[in-house]
This record gives structure tokens, sequence and C-alpha cells, in this order.
């Protein structure tokens, strides 16, 4: 038996079938050896139990299951991470990538590091054809205050998932951010700042589809959680209320959108008036530009 402890990766899907393959390979492509992968179904229609049962075959590291009504992203999370055996828990797309030794280096971290809950680490930007884009370095977890600096490439505990449970049913679009907020008000975050990933920016993703859905998602989070996060500074809150207030601004809301105004300038006035300023400064380089004359 291995002495290395145990790695559980879920990996949802519902009609993968274009990236999938590439997806698991990443996984099985690993450098640490120690680890299982637990692909959910969520009742797909396309070759997706196909490509499944190839590597069910190919790896008994493998494992699948396949939900007969469609459960969507927060389902297929929680029925994976319910069979996960491992010490260590993560989860990946049908259509990213880990680079060969992200599972490693996100285990040795944890290992060396007792007091962090949760891990999170570099990544790069691919298009459909997997060509690079461009780098994406994670932020510091006080942004958690407004928007998910966690990324997606992560590792956490098993303790995590036990103390804070499953993910959140009614925060669809916005289930990871809701979590990793969950997450911080009982565990340290921290980030590593290794590209360990590939990250696909493609037309039919979920975040590309319904854009503006993933945005009214992300103000639910943040305004459910907000008033809660004593643990955030008075800055980061305050940028998390002028959100709120840019949220409900397209919404229409601008009684609402005053009023998370004034939450922010009571947690830091000064925040306001640092965006306003930025806000000006871009909004003047913008016309300076559109002076310019054609080449």
């Amino acid at each position: 038996m291995s002495a290395e402890p145990l790695v559980s990766i879920v990996l949802p899907t519902y009609n993968g079938a274009r990236y999938l393959d590439q997806s698991v390979a990443s996984c099985v492509a690993q450098t640490y050896r120690n680890w299982e992968l637990i692909i959910v179904d969520d009742c797909s229609t396309d070759a997706t139990p196909q490509i499944i049962a190839k590597w069910v075959a190919a790896d008994p590291r493998v494992r699948s299951v396949r939900h007969e009504t469609n459960q969507r992203l927060p389902g297929g999370l929680n029925t994976g991470h319910r069979l996960a055996r491992g010490d260590y828990l993560t989860w990946t797309s049908d259509d990213n990538l880990y680079r060969p030794d992200a599972i490693g280096e996100m285990v040795r971290f944890l290992e060396s590091n007792p007091d962090v809950g949760l891990v999170y680490a570099d990544y790069t930007n691919i298009d459909d054809d997997g060509n690079v884009m461009y780098p994406h370095v994670v932020a510091e977890p006080q942004r958690l205050a407004y928007e998910s600096c966690v990324g997606a490439c992560f590792l956490y505990r098993r303790a995590v998932w036990q103390k804070v449970g499953e993910f959140a049913g009614d925060m669809f679009l916005a289930e990871d951010f809701e979590y990793w907020v969950r997450v911080s008000q009982s565990f340290k975050l921290q980030p590593l700042h290794k590209d360990l990933y590939l990250y696909r920016l493609h037309a039919g993703s979920l975040t590309a589809q319904r854009h503006e859905r993933v945005v009214l998602a992300i103000g639910r989070v943040v305004e459910r959680h907000l008033p809660r996060m004593d643990w955030v500074p008075r800055s980061y809150r305050a940028r998390g209320y002028l959100v709120l207030a840019g949220i409900a601004e397209r919404q229409g809301k601008r009684a609402l959108a005053l009023k998370h105004i004034a939450q922010s300038i009571r947690y830091s006035p000064l925040e306001l008036f640092v965006r306003l300023g930025r806000w000006a400064k871009r909004t003047a380089k913008g016309r300076r530009r559109s002076r310019l004359p054609a080449a």
C-alpha cells in the first residue's frame, strides 16, 4: 500500500464528449500516482458514457456513476464527493486539463503547511484547440469578498468537506465561489504561485453561454455571505458592497444600489473614492485614444 495520501478527483460531466477524453488523460498522466478519479455523468445524451466506460476499463483508479436525471453541477459535485475516499479532495471540469505535476505539487504544499485547509494554484488560459492564450495568477483570498479568486486548480483536506458540507444547489453558476466563501470562514486558504492547470475558454462553456446569469449568481453569493465575512479587511468588504451596487444598477434597482454604496462607505469611505478615481482615469484615457487620428 502506498504511503502517500490518497487524492480524490471528482469530474462532473454533462455532454462533455468533445474534451472529456483529454481531461481524463490529464488526470491519468499525473506524476503523483495515489489518486482516484470519480467521473459523475449527469445524464449525458452524447458519447460521454462510451468515453467513460473506456477509461474505467483501462485504469482501476477510475470509477464512475451516472445520474438518471440531470442534477446540474452542484448535484454532480455532491454525488462525487460522497463517493470520495481520499485524504485530499479536488474537482476538475471536462474541458480543462491538469499539468502533470499539479496534484503532486499541491499535496506537497498541504503536507508541508498543516495550518492551510485549501491551496489554489495559478493556471494558463487556452482556446478551443488547446492553444495557449495567457497566464492567470491567482489573487489573495481576501478577494472572496467580491470575486471567486480561487480559480480552477485547487486541493483541500477531507476535513474541509466534512465541516463545510455540500455544494449549494441554489447557487448554480456560482457554486464554487459560494463554497470557497464558506470554506474561508473556517479554514485558511493559500495561493500557490505555480502554473499547474490549463483552463479552456470557449463558446460552449457555462460561463460564456450564461454570462449575465453568472454575474447575478455572484451577486447572490456576495449578498448572502459578505455581512458575516469578519476575517476580511474592511476595504475589501467595502469593495464587495460596490460590486453589489453595480449589479443592482445594471438591473435598474437604483434604490438598492444606493443602499449598497452607503454600506460600502460605512466600511471604508476611501474605497469609493479610489474606485471613482480609477474609473475617471480609464474614461479619460479612452477619450484620448478616441481622438487619435487613424493610422
